[in-house]
């Protein structure tokens, strides 16, 4: 019998939260504020301080907690991967928990691997990739896209709910992870539209700040061009989400299109813009906006930070 048909744990069980890093810490922050217990691992174990403060406990390794929930939040393939294949791995302990629910961004292949190793303990495997930053988190206005087993997803749309506003379960297997992939390939396009748009019109004579109050209020504005205002007028340019990540997550997207055989030009094309921005350096420690700082020098202007 799946451990998914035990009775759910009271809300006092808490959680296990696998990875603290800008989106975790956030993340945390949320289950603790909503009553949530948390206890919490991260491979930079100083990470945690600031989650420590706030009333979660410290673990030393993924396999240290009970807690019938497990949530992990990494960087990529290899450290999703790491989190069930290191001798201490969070599937290793005498406890595993009922289910595991992933909410990184990684590739299908990574998240099957890791849905086998769950399987082969006893362990329910969900995905539930975010769409948001660590801003969204602390607002409240996070988004998942939820794919697994049904009592599984069920199970944990509570957790969910706590960390964000809204939960679209899109299927019983892996399919969350093209939702995601899919989602951050427009992301990236759109930023380079951008960036495009608001060097071709500094060059004609239009303020960036003129342009995107525009932009902001026509058909095309979103919340996207509305939270990146600040950003690409006034060179804001705090990580939020880095070149590197955005390029990782094209690198998957691109990499399932080969599986399946399906071209993606502007995807492609994509790719390499953040691969001349990194690079380059002018990214370095940036948020993936850096884009317009590359989109400037192609075409040989100067940028000052503009009042919004």
């Amino acid at each position: 019998m799946s451990q998914t048909d035990r009775p759910a744990a009271p809300d006092g069980a808490g959680v296990t939260f696998l990875g603290v890093g800008r989106m975790g810490e956030a993340m945390v922050e949320r289950l603790l504020a909503g009553g949530v217990g948390v206890a919490a691992w991260n491979r930079t174990p100083a990470r945690l301080d600031g989650v420590v403060g706030r009333g979660a406990s410290a673990l030393a390794a993924p396999a240290g907690s009970a807690a019938p929930v497990a949530i992990s939040m990494v960087l990529d393939d290899a450290a999703l991967d790491a989190l069930w294949q290191r001798p201490d791995g969070l599937l290793s302990g005498p406890t595993p928990p009922a289910v595991w629910l992933d909410c990184s961004t990684v590739s299908v292949a990574a998240s099957s691997r890791a849905a086998a190793a769950a399987a082969s303990s006893n362990v329910d495997f969900v995905c539930a990739p975010v769409s948001g930053n660590p801003g969204v988190v602390r607002a409240g206005n996070l988004i998942f896209a939820a794919s697994g087993p049904a009592p599984a997803v069920a199970r944990v749309l509570p957790l969910l709910d706590v960390i964000g506003r809204r939960t679209l379960v899109v299927g019983d297997a892996h399919q969350a992870r093209v939702v995601k992939l899919c989602v951050n390939a427009v992301l990236a396009i759109h930023a380079q539209a951008l960036a495009e748009a608001l060097v071709l019109a500094e060059r004609n004579g239009v303020r960036r700040s003129a342009l995107m109050e525009f932009i902001n209020d026509s058909a095309v504005g979103s919340p996207f061009t509305r939270y990146k205002t600040d950003a690409f007028v006034g060179l804001d340019l705090t990580p939020a989400f880095t070149p590197e990540g955005q390029r990782k997550d094209l690198r998957l997207a691109l990499g399932l299109a080969a599986e399946g055989e399906v071209p993606l030009p502007l995807v492609s094309a994509t790719e390499v813009i953040y691969s001349r921005l990194v690079a380059s350096g002018l990214g370095a420690g940036k948020d993936f906006a850096a884009l317009l700082l590359l989109a400037a020098r192609d075409a040989g202007l100067e940028l000052e930070p503009e009042a919004g």
